[in-house]
């Protein structure tokens, strides 16, 4: 068997952590990505990684991991009624619909006190999730 174990010495501005302690073999702490973060870097590797002219397989298979446990949550919470699959069109098709019927207004201004910068929210908007 064997284990890789990477190290991110370089990180993104804005990455989030967790610390996950265990007792067993012996008491330790690691300090690891939090799941946004995580799920970022799994988009930014699907999107941008190439390896020897391709994608990575692991890639893909993690990027339908999170899927997958979106779709289990929808179903769930009684959003995804439908018998197949929640496929990329079909989450795109959601996607832009609910940016669609979003009032950016008032989404900025729920988190203008938690902002350091409020002109950052400007940008928010109908416009800003179009597709290009």
């Amino acid at each position: 068997m064997k284990i890789k174990f990477e190290v991110d010495t370089h990180p993104p501005a804005g990455a989030s952590y967790d610390v996950k302690y265990q007792l067993s073999p012996i008491p330790y702490s690691v300090r690891l990505y939090d799941l946004p973060s995580l799920f970022a870097g799994k988009l930014h590797a699907v999107l941008c990684r190439s390896w020897k002219n391709r994608g990575k397989g692991r890639d893909f298979y993690d990027y339908l991991w999170y899927l997958s446990h979106l779709e289990a949550r929808m179903r769930q919470s009684g959003h995804w009624k439908a018998a197949e699959a929640l496929d990329r069109p079909r989450l795109r098709e959601l996607l832009d619909l609910r940016f669609s019927q979003v009032d950016f207004v008032q989404a900025a201004q729920d988190v203008r006190a938690f902002i350091l910068d409020p002109r950052s929210l400007e940008l928010w908007g109908a416009a800003s999730s179009s597709r290009p």
